[in-house]
């Protein structure tokens, strides 16, 4: 029976002295925290509540610090908290980085020693989802996770707003990368960066010479030139200013056209277009002018009868005839053709003189004789007539009249 009294006596003590330890308590209540949203995205805001309860019987003070894997967040939050009541706190924060974080608010009170340090903390554990470029989006939704305007299927960094292209996989950006297609060529030497098999494109144009048939794009096939002994890397051999697709000398420096075809050239060429005129006399040495030709050459015209003089045949072998100019009886007319009347009989004389787009003329000078043919006619059908009837008298009437005599 004292044993039963004795421990009895010292259970009192133990929990007289407990309740008397803690007569200042504050506690973190409700014992979870609470938040405004309940999606965490990094870079995006979100509030943090919770309660603090005075447990004790006398007004308390204290702050409560928040903390995101045991990283305070922001400063202490003052409370002062009135017997048996709970005061609310809450603080902004904004996550710098993603995964999993343990937030915690713990109570601070200003009188520790009367304090449960037990009941101080509450925690809980969230996820935040990463968003790289910060717009609100996060990065399992977000076709393009680090807007750099590249959408991440067609990526190959899609969290890595500078680099977007990894040519040779080396796990290096071309941006960064020095030799993006891994040729052994650096970039800033490498015409084709981007193509493992080319690194020059002397023409520049887009084609590497490996591929390219052209190499120097002077309109001569690389095989051409090997065999007619120029460079396939200058599109002007012999440096005359000349391109070798159109340089008739494409190796001789001092001779760059050749007029007329005849594999002179024209430095050298006394003739140029070949025309018979020296150049010295010609007024158009490289232009060959133009050459008339008609379609029929009258000796003879009718009076009154409309006649045609057609030039459409004549033609210029470097150019094209721009003008035809005829010349009938002091009159002049324009076309490749020309219909006239001529009134009276007589020799009558036609020029034609024909200009090509070089400015260049020939002319040619020829003469009809126009003649009454009609009347020709007619006297010729009247003197047929009279043949034919003398020959009619000769043959059957004269023939008659001498047999009859014979008789008689």
């Amino acid at each position: 029976m004292k044993i039963k009294a004795l421990s009895f006596l010292f259970a009192f003590i133990l929990i007289s002295s407990s309740v008397f330890a803690y007569s200042g308590d504050i506690s973190m209540s409700n014992g979870t925290l609470r938040f405004s949203s309940d999606n965490f995205i990094q870079g995006q805001t979100v509030r943090i509540y919770s309660s603090a309860t005075n447990n004790s019987q006398q007004d308390l003070l204290g702050v409560v610090r928040f903390f995101a894997n045991n990283s305070q967040i922001s400063s202490d939050q003052a409370v002062s908290i009135f017997v048996g009541k709970t005061d609310d706190i809450f603080i902004d924060w904004t996550p710098q980085t993603y995964g999993n974080q343990t937030i915690k608010a713990q109570i601070f009170p200003w009188d520790s020693e009367l304090d449960d340090p037990s009941n101080n903390t509450i925690s809980t554990n969230i996820y935040i989802a990463p968003d790289t470029d910060g717009d609100g989006i996060p990065n399992a939704s977000d076709p393009d996770d680090d807007n750099d305007g590249i959408s991440d299927d067609n990526d190959d960094f899609p969290l890595d707003p500078g680099e977007q292209h990894d040519t040779d996989g080396d796990g290096q950006g071309d941006n960064a990368d020095p030799d993006d297609d891994n040729d052994g060529i650096p970039d800033e030497h490498d015409d084709l960066p981007y193509d493992p098999n080319e690194s020059t494109d002397t023409d520049g144009d887009g084609q590497g010479n490996i591929e390219d048939t052209d190499d120097d794009n002077d309109t001569v096939l690389d095989i051409q030139e090997d065999n007619q002994g120029t460079d396939p890397l200058n599109p002007d051999t012999d440096g005359d200013s000349y391109n070798d697709g159109i340089d008739p000398f494409p190796l001789d420096p001092n001779e760059w056209e050749d007029t007329d075809n005849d594999q002179i050239g024209d430095n050298t060429d006394t003739d140029d277009d070949n025309d018979g005129i020296l150049d010295e006399m010609d007024d158009f040495p490289k232009n060959k002018g133009p050459f008339i030709e008609l379609k029929k050459n009258p000796k003879l015209v009718d009076i009154l009868d409309p006649y045609t003089f057609d030039a459409s045949p004549s033609y210029d072998e470097d150019g094209n005839i721009i003008s035809y100019i005829w010349k009938i009886n002091g009159e002049e007319f324009e076309g490749n053709s020309v219909t006239h009347t001529f009134e009276k009989v007589g020799k009558h004389s036609i020029e034609l003189t024909i200009t090509d787009n070089q400015g260049e003329q020939r002319s040619k000078t020829f003469q009809v004789s126009v003649l009454n043919l009609n009347l020709y006619l007619q006297l010729g059908l009247t003197l047929l007539l009279i043949l034919l009837a003398i020959l009619m008298y000769t043959k059957y009437i004269a023939k008659a009249k001498n047999s009859k005599l014979k008789k008689k």
